[in-house]
C-alpha cells in the first residue's frame, strides 16, 4: 500500500510483539475462579513503559465537511501521494485530484467525492508529515477519526489496505441511494 512504510512503527507503537517474540494479548493470563488476582501481563507491562502524554501524539483524521477546493494542492511534491490519487483515480473512475484541487465546489461537496477526497487528502497530510516532522509519526501511539476519518485511522494503522476504502465508499455510497 502506498503507506506500508508506517506499518512497522505502527506496530511496534503499539507493542504487537513482546520480548519473547509473542503478542501481547496471547500472553493474557485471565485468573481463574480460584484465583484470588490479576497477575501481571506482557500487555500491563508494555503500558507501563508507553511514552508519557507529554511524549506522545495522537492522530485524529477529519470527516465529511472539511473539503474544500484546492485541498491537496501543497502536498504533491511528495511521490505517494500523487500515487495516492492515480489509485483512487483507478478505483473510483474518475479524476480525484482535478476535482480536489479544481472543484467545482458542487461536486466537491456531494458525498460520493468529498468523502474520498477527505481520505485520501487526510493521508497525503500524513506523508508530508512522515517527511516534515517524522519524530510525530514515530511517536503516535493512536489514531481516530471523524466520519470518513476513521477509515484514514484504520489505513495509518495498517488495519485496512489504502484501495478498500475508496471501493468501500463506492459501496457505501451506492447503497445508501438505493434506500
Amino acid at each position: 500500500t502506498p503507506l506500508s512504510f508506517l506499518t512497522p512503527s505502527w506496530a511496534r507503537q503499539l507493542g504487537s510483539e513482546s520480548k519473547t517474540g509473542t503478542s501481547p494479548l496471547a500472553s493474557l493470563r485471565i485468573p481463574g475462579k480460584h484465583s484470588g488476582r490479576w497477575k501481571e501481563t506482557d500487555a500491563a507491562a508494555a503500558r507501563r513503559r508507553r511514552p508519557r502524554p507529554r511524549e506522545s501524539t495522537v492522530l485524529l483524521f477529519p470527516g465529511q465537511g472539511s473539503q474544500f477546493v484546492g485541498m491537496g494542492r501543497g502536498l504533491l511534491r511528495y511521490p505517494r501521494v500523487r500515487r495516492m490519487f492515480r489509485v483512487a483515480e483507478t478505483v473510483l473512475g474518475y479524476d480525484l485530484l482535478s476535482l480536489c484541487l479544481r472543484g467545482p465546489r458542487a461536486e466537491l461537496d456531494r458525498t460520493r467525492h468529498c468523502q474520498p477526497a477527505v481520505f485520501v487528502a487526510s493521508l497525503a497530510a500524513v506523508e508530508r508529515l512522515s517527511h516534515r516532522q517524522p519524530n510525530v509519526l514515530e511517536s503516535c501511539v493512536a489514531a481516530a477519526g471523524f466520519s470518513v476519518g476513521e477509515f484514514a485511522a484504520l489505513v495509518f494503522a495498517g488495519a485496512m489496505d489504502f484501495t478498500e476504502v475508496p471501493q468501500t465508499l463506492s459501496r457505501e455510497e451506492a447503497c445508501s441511494k438505493k434506500n
